[in-house]
């Protein structure tokens, strides 16, 4: 995939809705350090500042930021740069990428790992809604799923199919962790 591909297809900025925004700030702790990957206009970071200790934003578009210093909260801090070329800060506890259509899932995950944040709020996997990743937490080799819902790292989904008579409600409401994937082995999600 050409790097020009996913500048213009993860550059198509658009604010989420209210309940969107609801669904992120309902997982923010008032101890967390919160860092917002691809945080646009910043309509999103400032009311996490009103929540978390500290929230850092980083934006490459930065005509989008503007010129935030007037109205951010003294516990915000602005990056303007590309999320996928400087290291992430080693102290954040949670990240927040709300980004459906995220072609570099992994490489922001790898490094989230890398500075051992907790977890991951997101819609870059399913596409709609958000879910709450918890990094901390061992992936199993996507070989090993015999039956159901999986979700991967590297942001790819899917459904393991298995005999009818097999799948339950416990089956059909459990989503395997997973490394490894088919859409890591093909190199696309």
């Amino acid at each position: 995939m050409s790097l020009n591909f996913i500048d213009d297809w993860e550059g198509m900025w658009a604010p989420y809705d209210e309940p969107t925004y609801s669904a992120v700030l309902e997982q923010i702790r008032d101890d967390d350090i919160v860092l917002e990957i691809g945080a646009g206009d910043l309509r999103l970071a400032k009311r996490i500042a009103q929540r978390a200790a500290k929230t850092i934003a980083i934006e490459r578009r930065s005509e989008l930021v503007g010129n935030p210093g007037f109205d951010l909260l003294d516990n915000c801090q602005v990056i303007i740069a590309d999320a996928r070329r400087i290291p992430f800060p080693k102290d954040i506890s949670v990240a927040v990428l709300l980004m459906r259509h995220c072609a570099s899932l992994a490489e922001y995950w790898n490094e989230l790992k890398r500075t051992r944040c907790q977890k991951l709020i997101t819609n870059a996997r399913w596409r709609v809604g958000i879910e709450t990743i918890d990094l901390t937490i061992d992936r199993v080799l996507f070989e090993s799923v015999r039956l159901g819902w999986y979700a991967c790292r590297c942001g790819g989904t899917g459904f393991v199919p298995g005999e009818a008579e097999q799948i339950t409600d416990r089956i059909l409401n459990r989503t395997w962790e997973v490394g490894g994937c088919p859409a890591c082995q093909t190199g696309h999600d």
